[in-house]
């Protein structure tokens, strides 16, 4: 076999397994009508700034609200190459919530269940077989809490010597950017994670009359492993 044979050989080889790797990683390709689930971990931060608890009630009393850390994923469908629509889910959040201000030494008021409805539009960076897919998403969402239980401490605060106070969280639309990436294991397996940040505000009110608005503007940092259905 002479060197020209030998070339043509080795070249035909590198064609062969060039081939083979593009139908491997085509099909792991997020193109149009591609159906993609995903399950990890999503942790919710809130990053809160409390307004003052209407009278009567101790000056500067304010409120703050713990994080809180749920299995989660979610569902992302492939409308063209590049734009997807993403939905997450998640089990519901149970956050904490803490005196602030004159209250700084209260410890826990009560706790709160928190259910954040999202829908995302996405533009997804690089081409539909790209191991590394860097996306951008703005969402619309619907924070809805729950199970609202509050603690002594609370009745202690606004109701003393009263009854139990009670108290409900008001559900409200916000607006959630998103920034995250994609990356391709193998095969099978996608890895991918993401962070939002949710612009709300919202009225808690008090069974005893008094009320306390606050901005909880939450970060969310969520981890999946994700694969094609």
């Amino acid at each position: 076999m002479d060197f020209q044979e030998k070339l043509m050989n080795k070249t035909h080889k590198i064609i062969a397994t060039a081939a083979l790797i593009a139908i491997s990683f085509g099909a792991h390709a997020q193109s149009a009508g591609t159906k993609m689930i995903r399950v990890g971990a999503t942790q919710i931060a809130p990053q809160v700034t409390s307004g003052n608890m209407t009278a009567p009630s101790f000056t500067n009393t304010k409120t703050d609200v713990g994080s809180d850390t749920q299995l989660g994923g979610g569902l992302t469908y492939m409308y063209t190459d590049n734009i997807s629509v993403d939905v997450p889910f998640a089990t519901p959040f149970t956050h904490k919530l803490l005196g602030a201000g004159a209250l700084a030494g209260a410890g826990q008021l009560g706790s709160v269940k928190a259910l954040p409805l999202t829908v995302f539009g996405q533009y997804r960076f690089n081409g539909p077989v790209a191991l590394f897919r860097p996306y951008v998403g703005i969402g619309l969402t619907y924070a809805y809490f729950f199970d609202e239980v509050g603690s002594g401490a609370l009745t202690a605060t606004t109701n003393p010597g009263g009854p139990g106070t009670t108290f409900s969280v008001g559900s409200k639309f916000a607006i959630t950017p998103q920034i995250g990436f994609s990356y391709v294991l193998n095969e099978k397996w996608t890895l991918d994670t993401s962070y939002s940040k949710t612009y709300l505000k919202n009225r808690t009110t008090f069974s005893t009359g008094q009320t306390i608005d606050t901005t909880l503007n939450p970060n969310t940092f969520s981890l999946g492993l994700g694969m094609k259905f």
